[in-house]
């Protein structure tokens, strides 16, 4: 156990480790908390143990390293570490156990019961794009390739479908939404999937609760065209993403041309420009009845400003139906 690169010298940390895990009841939280995020009364739920038992042995599993914490509103959630020494040491330990325990299974079976009620109280949350998610996930695919995309902040998560189309593809993804009905809509639908190495954290566009230049890609589905300040959220976005990354925008035509001085296509190119964003590449294509753009551009590969910018930021305008030409 605990071999090769995940190896301790530490031998008191080790014993740490493993005093924190060796319990039942706190391995069966290990095995759930690899699936998702869950809050106390939830596992106590799932687990038919009392509220204050189960805060104990995830205090414990937390002072081990091998839980994060984290407050969503009034919620308190807990979930593995997306990486780390810790996160191996739990996944070995882990490895040990059937999967096809009878207990193991009934957690999980009691787990899917948690997770389906969370659907319904998030029910008010809008989920029509899910509509068109097959004609999406193809474009998706079109624009960004068929292979890994690193790590990728999702802005404006909503009900997690960027996460579901493009987290498969993710090393580590994280969802951001100020909204907490729409968190816990997301957090069913992405974990409800398996895609546990998906996160989601509460916070505001303008206001990012992540770190400098940690994402190769982050997206925004028809998020700018609704904010009041369109230019401050892509300079968030552009200080979330390495040099040389990539933002993906998918805007619906009709809002932006409702607030746009300048055609569409000009008034998307021009926030892009603005927020710091060069090699824009633009994409007009129909989702669900609606006539969206979709726009690729990079993050500091080309610095520019002033009239240099308005060179190197000519658009490739990619038409998506026969005989449509989109002109600056």
């Amino acid at each position: 156990m605990f071999k090769g690169s995940v190896a301790s010298e530490d031998l008191g940390q080790v014993v740490r480790a493993l005093k924190g895990a060796a319990e039942s009841t706190r391995l069966r939280l290990l095995v759930l908390l690899s699936h998702g995020e869950f809050t106390v009364g939830e596992l106590a739920s799932i687990l038919r143990q009392s509220q204050p038992r189960i805060s104990r042995h995830l205090r414990l599993l937390t002072e081990a390293g091998f839980l994060d914490r984290f407050r969503e509103q009034q919620c308190v959630y807990y979930r593995m570490p997306v990486a780390g020494q810790c996160l191996q040491w739990s996944r070995q330990i882990l490895s040990l156990l059937n999967p096809d325990a009878a207990l193991l299974r009934r957690d999980r079976e009691q787990a899917a019961r948690v997770v389906g009620q969370r659907t319904v109280t998030a029910a008010p949350v809008e989920t029509a794009e899910q509509e068109s998610r097959e004609e999406l996930d193809r474009l998706l695919v079109a624009e960004l390739g068929p292979s890994s995309i690193g790590e990728l902040l999702d802005i404006g998560t909503g009900a997690g479908l960027m996460l579901e189309l493009l987290g498969p593809r993710a090393e580590h993804a994280i969802g951001i939404d100020i909204s907490a009905p729409a968190l816990r809509l997301a957090r069913t639908r992405v974990h409800g999937v398996g895609l546990s190495h998906c996160e989601f954290r509460r916070g505001d566009m303008y206001g990012l609760p992540c770190e400098d230049a940690a994402f190769d890609l982050v997206t925004m589905d028809r998020l700018l065209g609704l904010a009041e300040r369109p230019i401050a959220a892509l300079n968030e976005a552009a200080r979330a993403l390495r040099p040389g990354g990539r933002l993906l925008v998918i805007e619906d035509f009709e809002q932006l041309a409702a607030r746009a001085t300048d055609n569409p296509l000009a008034q998307l190119r021009g926030w892009l420009s603005a927020g710091g964003f060069t090699r824009v590449r633009l994409r007009p294509f129909d989702l669900a009845n609606r006539h969206c753009i979709i726009a690729v551009a990079r993050h500091g590969s080309q610095p520019a400003d002033g009239l240099q910018a308005s060179l190197q930021l000519r658009d490739q305008i990619i038409v998506s139906q026969a005989g449509r030409q989109a002109h600056e």
